[in-house]
């Protein structure tokens, strides 16, 4: 006999979740077609429950006919489960089906055709989308297409794209053209403004095409180094990647990271070397860790050069990188430097790093010293040395001595078990444990101990316990588990918070054992702190040892509420026995559903107790008798069966409509209802409530009901009470799951409600869901009598998506004359947001709000012209004029900031030059209020030009202008400061520097000049070659020595007084040149 929906519906009725998917699946594979078909039939003339089981059965058994016949389904639900089944299953029309998708269904498609990477519907779906939809659907199609037509599509949909990393994983090679493309077509001063979405790019493509991407990278000097470009690219060519890292013209801070070092490995030590330079101090002794220990040295000698750790800001601890022929080596050296030598803490740092022989008895000492700081300080120190002999019968010699341990203060205690756990535990012989057990029992004993004291020994008892099942040494294990159980016998309690990371596989039954005279005495008195502090911290571990889960067991009956909650959340974390043990827990007491662990399984996985939960009592332990209580559920209600949803709906309802309840327990229960199936007409009884917190929780949840497109006339009627301003956000949730078509005549009446903010957000719909005539009824709200100024601005804003139609631009052009509120909102819309094709019209607007005749206006159009400059061609005039007119004094600054970015961006003088003719030619106007106006809009400008010159695409503008000015004496000075900005310093050439030197004819602009080469130079100095600076400052020492002397002092302090600086400042210093001369006297090689 054929199985048949009833029977179906009836079987599953009684079964949790897990169980009724497989019964679907199992029901699926084994009916013939025949029987199948009547099966779905059935199942589809049924309510919605029936119809998605009919849909799940048609997904496994592949039934193409009864899936196309769900997209056309009743419920938005079913529908956006068919549309990614018929993805899943390649139906072909669902592609031709996408316009009669709501919003929410197509997000659905546009989801599963990228998931399912189902080129052969992304294809045609595109140019569909794109034409009914527009661009800002059409880009989540993009990246499911085939090669041919992203490349195709991509250069006029690149301005929508908003996740560049996926589409370039997707399309790596196309993606990339277009990048290359578009870098050529964008002027270099622009560079920076794709600097967001190049590391996007980039980061996608490097494993694909690395020496593409390398290209890329040496091309865009100017712009940071994407993170996640360089161990890919490291791991590819090394060599290449450092010299693009040590790139003097790179801005942005340095990838770092230990897979990036490691990847460098096969860089000589030299560029090694170069690259710790660059590092902060803090990072080098984790460089140096990478490295080969044969290597070190040379390396650490490479990065300190002639300075010494306290100069360079580098811990002492990169000493303990090194060997220990070359830390004894370099501690001796610093040793003898003033420096370290006349600091105490300094030179015992150093001094634990020389020979063992000769660290020992100063070590020694310094932990006999009077006070505890010092001493505290020293036992690290000396522990670490003993370490570093790498010596096991030096390290235990050692390890005997440390007798005085037992009567310190905890504060030096702990700071010696911190350095004892760190030390290498391979070290520990087997005649050394029980001295280590030793100090374990001292510090467990002291009445001061802290929980500094009980990590570390945690730590030392674990990596004991590590090192002894990897060396099979047994009694480092034995050490391990004695030291945690003696800790276990003192302590009140242990963080053994993820003690499974420390241990190898199978030593969590030797900790068991270890602690189960701790957890048996506890058990004993009905505490069960140790036992389910270790099943916490060894996590899954713990779920394959039965004494202790029957420890945990026992821990559910424990008489501490919150003992109780551990256990019961423990006791139900193993996948394989939470089916069964959730129901034992619900059993003895009902009242455990408080618990979120026993709500979270049977909410997902044993649904069939929901029942119990609904209609038996609740009360026990933690729930009082005549406690009425509803336990709150959130996201699990696709697994329920409709009864279930029904009755968990009446129960909210009641709850929130009973008056004894709290009010916060009220609105609480109504906010549950959000997602709940079938809650509709509950919450629509529940927005009438007389509390306005219940009535608009009710009214939020409404737009998540099953049917949000159901309730939109509802929240559209509230938008016009004073609840719009809930109503009007659910309105636009709902926006969703309607078509366009009747979404148009729906929001008809909040276009013109009293509530600005109704028709600000009926706007902002109806061209967002492209309603039939969405630029005429754009039209209308702006062109309305009395308009509010809100609402233009929103029609404004929305404008940008129907750029495409002429009423928009005539809109925006009657904005950009509108007040100041409204004209402004033309220039919120992000260059990026507006289509290739139609940014020079929209320049033209952005530029008429430039030139407005309010001042606070065109400020806010000065602000982004310069974003636009690619497309306007008549902004320079308007700028120049606004520079060189005196008489306008409110955005004078805003418009040379913007002529000094429009120039950069076109790589044209002329408006730059022009606008300072016209400042030199200006007459100054006298006036209490003003002074020299002209001269400081020209030293304005000559300040812009300069600051961009120093990223380099100005340099050629800074040469112009400088060029200009030399001529003029009040200006020598700025023709000084423009020269020097457009100097490539990174370069080191001489021949830039001494032509700035030649225009500076009086001492005075020779030192200006030389403090700002100074700072110029102090952000390059670390990435140029150690030779580079030394050759500049002696090819400057003879015809700019004011320049020769800034260039060694800022080489003398990045890299250390070598030679040649040394030279060139003894020569300085015997300058006939007396400011020279003094200068150079003042500048010492070593601090006194």
């Amino acid at each position: 006999m054929p199985l048949s929906a009833r029977r179906l519906l009836r079987d599953l009725d009684q079964l949790p979740h897990p169980a009724r998917q497989r019964t679907l699946a199992a029901t699926a594979c084994d009916l013939d077609a025949d029987d199948l078909r009547v099966l779905l039939d059935g199942l589809h003339a049924g309510d919605s429950f029936a119809r998605t089981v009919g849909l799940r059965i048609a997904v496994v058994a592949g039934d193409v006919g009864h899936v196309e016949r769900c997209l056309a389904g009743p419920e938005t639900a079913l529908r956006g489960h068919a549309v990614g089944a018929a993805v899943r299953l390649g139906v072909p029309a669902v592609a031709a089906q996408v316009d009669t998708f709501p919003a929410a269904v197509r997000r659905k498609l546009y989801g599963a055709v990228r998931g399912l990477r189902r080129t052969e519907l992304a294809d045609p779906l595109l140019p569909r989308v794109r034409a009914r939809f527009g661009d800002a659907e059409a880009v989540a199609v993009l990246p499911a297409c085939s090669g041919p037509v992203v490349a195709a599509a991509l250069p006029e949909l690149s301005y929508a794209v908003g996740s560049w990393g996926a589409l370039a994983h997707r399309h790596p090679v196309v993606v990339l053209d277009h990048i290359e493309a578009e870098l050529d077509s964008t002027p270099r001063a622009r560079w920076p403004e794709m600097g967001f979405r190049l590391g996007q790019v980039l980061g996608a493509v490097a494993a694909a095409a690395p020496d593409r991407v390398l290209a890329v990278l040496e091309r865009t000097e100017g712009l940071g180094m994407p993170s996640a470009v360089a161990g890919v690219l490291a791991r590819h060519d090394a060599a290449r990647l450092l010299r693009v890292l040590l790139d003097p013209r790179r801005v942005g801070p340095l990838p770092t990271g230990r897979a990036l070092w490691r990847a460098l490995l096969g860089c000589a030590d030299a560029d090694l070397a170069a690259l710790g330079r660059v590092l902060r101090g803090d990072q080098v002794p984790g460089f140096l860790r990478v490295l080969p220990p044969a290597r070190r040295a040379a390396v650490y000698a490479g990065v300190l050069g002639e300075r010494d750790l306290v100069s360079a800001n580098v811990p002492f601890s990169v000493l303990d990188e090194l060997p220990r022929a070359a830390r004894a080596a370099e501690a001796e050296r610093l040793l003898a430097l003033r420096g370290v030598a006349d600091d105490p803490k300094a030179r015992l740092a150093v001094a634990a790093r020389t020979a063992w022989a000769k660290a020992a008895p100063v070590l020694a000492e310094a932990t006999r010293r009077s006070t505890a700081d010092e001493r505290a300080e020293a036992y690290p120190l000396a522990i670490a040395a003993a370490a570093g002999t790498r010596d096991p019968d030096s390290f235990g010699t050692f390890l005997a001595s440390l007798t005085r341990l037992r009567n310190e203060q905890e504060p030096v205690r702990a700071a010696a078990l911190t350095a004892l756990a760190e030390a290498p535990p391979w070290l520990i012989r087997d005649a050394d444990v029980p001295v280590v057990i030793g100090l374990v029992t001292d510090a467990t004993e002291a009445r001061d101990r802290s929980w500094l004291s009980d990590h570390a020994i945690r730590t030392l008892s674990t990596r004991l316990i590590r090192e002894g099942a990897v060396s099979r040494r047994q009694a480092l294990v034995d050490g391990g588990v004695a030291a945690l159980e003696r800790l276990g016998e003192t302590a009140a309690w242990l963080d053994l918070h993820r003690l499974n990371h420390a241990l190898p596989r199978g030593a969590e039954h030797e900790v068991f054992a270890a602690l189960r005279p701790r957890i048996d005495a506890e058990a004993r008195q009905g505490r069960f702190v140790v036992a389910l502090s270790l099943a916490a911290g060894l996590g899954k571990r713990a779920w394959d040892m039965p004494e202790l889960q029957a420890f945990v067991d026992r821990a559910r009956r424990a008489k501490d509420d919150r003992t109780v909650g551990q256990a019961i959340g423990l006791w139900l974390a193993a996948p394989a026995t939470r089916g069964e043990r959730v129901e034992q827990v619900l059993r003895a007491d009902p009242s455990t559903i408080t618990f979120h662990a026993v709500r979270k399984v049977i909410a997902r996985h044993r649904t069939d107790l929901l029942d119990n939960v609904f209609s038996g009592p609740l009360h026990g332990r933690f729930l009082r008798r005549g406690v009425r209580h509803i336990p709150f559920f959130h996201g699990c209600f696709h697994a329920w069966l409709p009864r279930q949803n029904a009755r968990y709906v009446r129960l909210l309802a009641d709850f929130a409509r009973n008056k004894s309840v709290p009010l916060h327990e009220r609105v609480a229960a109504t906010r549950t209802l959000r997602g709940v199936p079938g809650s509709a007409a509950a919450l629509r009884q529940l927005v009438r409530a007389e509390e306005v917190s219940i009535a608009e929780s009710a009214m939020a949840a409404l737009a998540w009901t099953d049917e949000p497109a159901d309730v939109l006339p509802d929240l559209i009627a509230w938008a016009n009470t004073d609840r719009a301003r809930v109503a009007v956000y659910a309105v636009g949730r709902c926006a969703r799951f309607v078509m366009p078509e009747p979404l148009g005549r729906m929001l008809e009446p909040l276009l013109t409600s009293q509530k600005v903010t109704s028709r600000k957000e009926a706007v902002r719909l109806a061209v967002e869901h492209r309603v039939p005539g969405a630029a005429a009824v754009a039209a209308g709200v702006f062109r309305a009598p009395s308009q509010h100024r809100d609402v233009r601005r929103a029609v404004v804003s929305a404008c940008r998506l129907l750029l495409d139609e002429p009423v928009a631009w005539e809109i925006l052009a009657e904005a950009t004359t509108d007040e100041r509120a409204v004209a402004t909102a033309v220039v919120e819309t992000a260059r990026d947001a507006v289509p290739e094709r139609h940014r020079a019209r929209y320049a033209e607007l952005v530029r008429a709000v430039a030139a407005s005749t309010d001042p606070d206006t065109a400020l806010r159009g000065l602000s982004v012209l310069p974003v636009w400059s690619r497309w306007d061609t008549g902004g320079p005039g308007v700028l120049v004029d606004l520079v060189t007119d005196l008489a306008m004094t409110a955005t004078w600054r805003q418009a040379v900031w913007a002529l000094a970015a429009h120039a950069g961006t076109t790589d044209d003088p002329a408006p730059l030059l022009a606008a300072a003719r016209g400042l030199l030619a200006a007459g100054e106007t006298g006036g209490p209020d003003r002074d020299l106006p002209a001269r400081q809009r020209l030293l304005e400008l000559v300040r812009v030009v300069a600051d961009a010159a120093v990223a380099g695409p100005g340099r050629p503008l800074a040469v112009a202008l400088s060029d200009l000015l030399t001529d003029v004496e009040d200006y020598r000075d700025a023709a000084v400061t423009l020269a020097l900005a457009a100097a490539p310093v990174e370069r080191a050439d001489p021949a830039p520097l001494l032509a700035a030197h030649a225009l500076a004819v009086t001492p005075v602009l020779r030192w200006r000049a030389s403090r700002a080469l100074r700072t110029r130079l102090r952000e390059v100095v670390h990435r140029l070659p150690q030779d580079d600076l030394p050759a500049l400052a002696h090819a400057l020492a003879a015809d700019a020595p004011a320049f020769a002397l800034a260039v060694a002092q800022v080489a003398g302090t990045a890299g250390g007084w070598t030679a040649p600086l040394r030279d060139v400042l003894a020569g300085l210093r015997a300058h006939p040149d007396q400011d020279v001369r003094r200068a150079a006297l003042d500048t010492f090689t070593v601090a006194e």
